[in-house]
């Protein structure tokens, strides 16, 4: 089979067999540049990717199924317009066998829940407006 079809084809795998970790440490970044490089059209540094992952290490999980790591996410928080503490996706990778099965779902949910946890008063809906059903404002009603 065309290696490119072989990647396209769905992934038949029940969703308790996927695994979520968070990012720990130097040994996961090679699985979260070669995501990246792999499924996304904007290439990024070295740098960059450290930027991220040692700065705020505790929001970014990657997914594994059976070993293989299928999914990541990447992101921040910090100051907006000295008003706000926002959190902020900067990179959100699923390869295609595995899309369509809640596993973005899952990995943007852990993410925003330590944005929350660590003082998050929302979430950049312009990072990934597609997710607006999980991403959400976190200013309390009325503020």
């Amino acid at each position: 089979m065309d290696e490119a079809l072989e990647r396209e084809k769905k992934e038949e795998f029940d969703a308790s067999e996927v695994e979520y970790v968070s990012y720990g440490g130097e040994h996961h970044l090679p699985l979260i540049m070669n995501l990246v490089d792999q499924e996304l059209s904007e290439p990024y540094s070295i740098f960059t990717y450290r930027y991220f992952v040692y700065l705020w290490p505790q929001l970014s999980f990657l997914a594994f199924h059976k070993g293989k790591c299928v999914g990541t996410v990447v992101c921040k928080m910090g100051d907006h317009r000295n008003s706000t503490f926002r959190g902020y996706i900067a990179m959100l990778v699923v390869i295609k066998p595995y899309r369509g099965r809640g596993i973005a779902t899952e990995l943007v949910t852990r993410s925003i829940q330590v944005m929350m946890e660590s003082g998050c008063e929302e979430e950049s809906r312009n990072s990934f407006p597609f997710y607006s059903d999980v991403l959400f404002d976190l200013k309390p009603k009325g503020k």
